[in-house]
């Protein structure tokens, strides 16, 4: 739902709108960072700058170093949803215990409890992509009940 999202909105409205830009961008970002197991610093093949001078269209202090383009962020999620699938897949009952700690903010969880995280931050992120989308063009993709 996210990929639609944001493959469905309009390349002009990308470049003015910036706000539907940031929350793709930073949902991108911290998909890739909450499947870093174990934690690791926060970085992004899409570079970005940790700043107090937030825009006004910004969601936090991770600011894009420029202003991706919708492609980059699709294929950055594409890498993301490889990574997540093969993590997965390639897990044990006891890795999905192991705990998952973060050293900055001091966030310590169940790598289980971090994958039901990561789903819900990019399940919100969806919505409000969606929302924007249907508030800007009168229209936003149908609900996905199941992914390939």
């Amino acid at each position: 739902m996210l990929t639609n999202a944001i493959a469905a909105y309009p390349e002009t409205l990308w470049n003015e709108q910036k706000k539907f830009f940031y929350i793709s961008y930073h949902v991108a970002v911290f998909l890739d960072y909450y499947l870093t197991i174990p934690a690791g610093p926060l970085t992004s093949p899409l570079s970005f700058t940790l700043s107090d001078d937030i825009p006004e269209e910004g969601i936090d202090d991770l600011v894009p170093d420029r202003l991706y383009s919708k492609e980059e962020i699709l294929a950055y999620l594409q890498i993301s949803r490889k990574k997540c699938h093969d993590l997965i897949f390639q897990m044990t009952e006891d890795d999905f215990a192991q705990l998952w700690v973060e050293t900055e903010s001091n966030k310590v969880m169940p790598v289980l409890e971090l994958f039901l995280y990561n789903m819900r931050h990019v399940q919100h992120h969806a919505a409000q992509l969606n929302m924007i989308l249907r508030k800007n063009t009168g229209n936003a993709p149908r609900w996905v009940r199941a992914a390939r």
